[in-house]
């Protein structure tokens, strides 16, 4: 469901007028990097709290739960209206990094600085989403999302292709459509939150800062934001101003569809590294290294059969992924081949994002943080010059890159997870 608001923005300025549609696509793919950046600090937060709540509610003390919720609610709240305001003011400068010009640029400006508004909203969200999913409900974030995606269907497509003054909104529609659902949805998961709903809830006065809750909260957190904003999302970035510089025009658009089709399989490790997370934490409350082991090997098997299956379609039907998304010519020539390049490293993925869960719900974030900023740093950035540019390869040599050192990373990963070091991280 998280996954569709995004590609629902991408698929729509993907089917703009035929004029347009190729410098949109390439300014939401630009500012898609940007939102992913912000839910980066969102993410952070929402794993210190599941590791914390994971484990309070395996030990059986809700109160520390409670608090959890609480103190990660307030943190989410703070840090959702400082990224706000720096995505707003930069956003400019967003748009000269990744190499956008003209429509592309005036657009991705547009889009940043319109859903920047709204990302205090958006941490709320997530992180309350975090805090349920680490006390074990996951239906409730679910449902949640769904209302979230119905919404933002339904309000970008009206503002884009809607009747009269309602439509013709273009990149601009996209961009409102997103914030009233984020919105909304937030306003939901507070609901739930404090009538209830889940295994844990939110009083008043576990609103006021405490501030051994939170250094707990940001021990974990920490790492993990470090890993994924300087780890992945930086190195990343760095990807995309590469791609950027490329020969052929719409090569980011196409690297973003790419992206959002590979994103199908990767939901479901993220799924289960979410799941991984949970029943670690749980477990090693209790004392039960080896019921930990089992769960997250569990999850861990699940995931790779899932997403071997789907990167066997990806080498196989490529272009069945592509039209729902865009019906460009240049777009969908240019991103066939990625697709099918990531189809055979699918279970080395699903390693990573697995297992990398479940060892940050027991707490073991810095190794994770080390594993993969070194990986993106030492192995995928310079491959990703060498092969696309020094070489000649273009965007194909570029996405080679990217799969050698999701393999890499995959087998760093399970390395850690062999050796065991996760089972006594402190929370």
């Amino acid at each position: 469901m998280a996954y569709l608001v995004g590609t629902v923005d991408l698929a729509l300025a993907g089917h703009l007028d035929p004029q347009l549609q190729v410098a949109a696509t390439s300014a939401l793919g630009a500012s898609i990097y940007i939102t992913w950046l912000m839910s980066m600090f969102h993410m952070a937060i929402g794993i210190g709290a599941t590791a914390l709540i994971a484990r309070a509610v395996g030990g059986r003390h809700r109160g520390l739960a409670n608090a959890a919720v609480g103190q990660s609610l307030i943190l989410a709240a703070v840090v959702g209206v400082v990224v706000g305001a720096a995505v707003y003011a930069v956003s400019p400068l967003i748009g000269q990094v990744a190499q956008l010009d003209g429509q592309s640029f005036e657009m991705c400006v547009v889009y940043l600085r319109i859903v920047a508004c709204a990302v205090p909203f958006s941490a709320l969200l997530m992180v309350g989403g975090a805090c349920l999913r680490g006390a074990g409900d996951t239906r409730t974030p679910f449902g949640v999302m769904v209302v979230v995606n119905v919404i933002n269907i339904g309000v970008s497509t009206l503002l884009v292709y809607g009747p009269g003054r309602f439509g013709g909104h273009g990149v601009v529609g996209i961009a409102w459509g997103t914030v009233v659902a984020w919105v909304i949805g937030s306003v939901l998961v507070l609901i739930a939150l404090t009538r209830g709903w889940g295994p844990v809830r939110l009083h008043g006065h576990r609103l006021r800062p405490h501030v051994h809750t939170l250094r707990r909260i940001i021990r974990v957190g920490g790492p993990s934001l470090l890993e994924l904003v300087l780890g992945m999302w930086l190195a990343n970035f760095v990807v995309m101003t590469i791609v950027g510089g490329l020969e052929g025009r719409g090569v980011i658009g196409a690297h973003m569809i790419a992206i959002r089709i590979e994103s199908l399989s990767f939901l479901s490790g993220h799924a289960l590294g979410i799941a991984a997370a949970t029943l670690t934490g749980q477990y090693l409350a209790l004392g039960d290294a080896r019921r930990a082991r089992q769960a997250a090997a569990l999850c861990w098997a699940t995931g790779a059969v899932i997403m071997g299956v789907l990167g066997v379609a990806f080498m196989v039907v490529p272009g069945l992924f592509v039209w729902p998304i865009t019906d460009s010519p240049s777009l969908i020539a240019q991103s066939t081949t990625p697709i099918r390049i990531c189809g055979p490293i699918q279970v080395f993925m699903a390693t990573q994002l697995v297992l990398g869960g479940a060892m940050r719900g027991a707490g073991d974030t810095r190794v994770t943080m080390w594993m993969t900023t070194l990986s993106n740093y030492l192995v995928r950035v310079p491959a990703v010059y060498l092969l696309g540019v020094v070489w000649g390869m273009g965007l194909n040599g570029v996405w080679l890159a990217l799969c050698g050192e999701l393999v890499l990373r995959g087998l760093l990963f399970g390395g850690r997870f062999v050796q065991g070091g996760w089972v006594h991280a402190r929370v």
